[in-house]
């Protein structure tokens, strides 16, 4: 590769580390953990983790329920400390690709609008599915 194209990937390698911390540091941490346990505090470690991963993978915690959940502030606090442990984690450990995620138990419905619409799975844990935007088939 000559100097040019090694300046070019250079850029396109910043450009995109550029692109996701922007993402990222847009993500309030607090609000980050509480999320996490909002939505996963019942699925261990792992669950956690999950979610972590695919809030990272949004972007955004717009749409995200257990934000508000009521059991978060009633967590006892070594769900916070393993809360903040999967958050800090999910940083650099990224082994699924999901951004949309719902309960086989609460959230049957959304889950089939989501498989009707050509969301695809990408990874199960426990009765948590996630997802990514597909294009129907």
């Amino acid at each position: 590769m000559n100097k040019l194209g090694i300046v070019l990937t250079a850029g396109i390698v910043l450009s995109c580390a550029q692109v996701e911390a922007q993402a990222e540091a847009e993500i309030d941490r607090t609000s980050a953990i509480r999320a996490c346990i909002g939505e996963a505090s019942n699925q261990g470690y792992h669950g956690l983790l999950c979610v972590a991963i695919a809030i990272r993978n949004r972007g955004t915690l717009d749409g995200v329920y257990g934000l508000k959940a009521e059991h978060i502030d009633k967590e006892p606090k070594w769900v916070w400390d393993m809360a903040e442990k999967a958050w800090n984690e999910s940083k650099h450990n990224r082994f699924h690709r999901g951004t949309f995620w719902g309960s086989t138990i609460y959230d049957v419905e959304w889950l089939n609008k989501m498989e009707k619409a050509g969301y695809i799975l990408v990874y199960q844990h426990k009765e948590h599915r996630f997802y990514i935007k597909g294009d129907k088939k």
